[in-house]
């Protein structure tokens, strides 16, 4: 039975479980080996995959044979909803203030965040794909229910750590939160976007202004965040959530800052994993 679960992000919609898994456990591995702690095997770990729930018809047409290849083809016009937007000007807000709510300020965001590069080399409509997954995941219930099912079975009296990268943070969160019968150690969370009041007001249970967060039902929650990282722009949990969290800030480097991969190879990762399973 799994001792650590893993849960992904935004990215995977095309992809499988099995990949996500080897993918995911040889970088796991290879942080745990250089950092001096003893890999947990392979058949310890296992993957809470929902990339497939969002694959649901829609009017955009998929792109061409590229390495964005699948992706409907999105323009600044399909940025309508106000959390959408919420969104975008949370990415942007490094770049210059543009006022949004019309396609020409939308537009001016979406090039102002290709040019610096925030998201690495991506085009807009990667960018707009990725803000509307976030988006669908907070606002259709059905499909929230969907991915939130995909824990079923897999979380079990074995699992002692939960990883969850990126919008898999706000997945494992509720998930946690849901079920306060499982007895999860550590909750480490990787990248994550809960800092943002968009996403943070809209969870299950929500983040009330003046109100304590309802805990995880873990025992202990690192969150460990990439300076560089603009996905993670609330660095810091522990103000929001509560004073136990452990934020910790790591360095992935400019060509990598959002990469769980990169983030996976940590210290902090690894030995937040060794600590939860009792090996470090």
């Amino acid at each position: 039975m799994a001792k650590v679960v893993m849960c992904h992000g935004i990215g995977y919609t095309y992809q499988h479980r099995d990949g996500m898994h080897s993918e995911w456990y040889k970088a796991l591995r290879t942080g745990m080996i250089d950092t001096g702690f003893e890999p947990v095997e392979e058949t310890g770990v296992a993957a809470v995959y929902y990339g497939n729930c969002f694959r649901s018809a829609g009017s955009k047409s998929a792109t061409g044979p590229d390495e964005f290849a699948g992706l409907p083809n999105y323009g600044p016009v399909d940025l309508r909803a106000d959390l959408e937007l919420e969104l975008l000007r949370a990415l942007a807000e490094n770049t210059e203030a543009a006022q949004a709510g019309t396609k020409g300020a939308v537009q001016s965001l979406l090039r102002r965040l290709e040019r610096s590069k925030l998201l690495g080399d991506v085009p807009a409509k990667a960018i707009i794909w990725m803000i509307k997954q976030v988006h669908r995941y907070l606002t259709e219930e059905a499909l929230r229910e969907a991915v939130q099912t995909r824990w079923d079975g897999v979380v079990t009296s074995d699992t002692r750590v939960v990883v969850a990268h990126s919008l898999g943070s706000l997945v494992a969160y509720e998930a946690l939160c849901a079920h306060p019968e499982w007895e999860v150690d550590t909750l480490i969370t990787l990248g994550s976007p809960l800092g943002l009041g968009a996403i943070s007001s809209r969870l299950r249970p929500p983040l009330v202004q003046g109100q304590e967060a309802q805990w995880p039902g873990v025992r202990r929650w690192i969150n460990i965040a990439a300076v560089e990282d603009p996905v993670a722009l609330v660095k810091e949990l522990a103000p929001l959530f509560g004073k136990d969290i452990e934020d910790m800030p790591v360095r992935n480097g400019r060509f990598a800052m959002h990469s769980v991969l990169r983030y996976l190879t940590t210290a902090e990762a690894a030995k937040g994993i060794a600590d939860g399973l009792g090996t470090a």
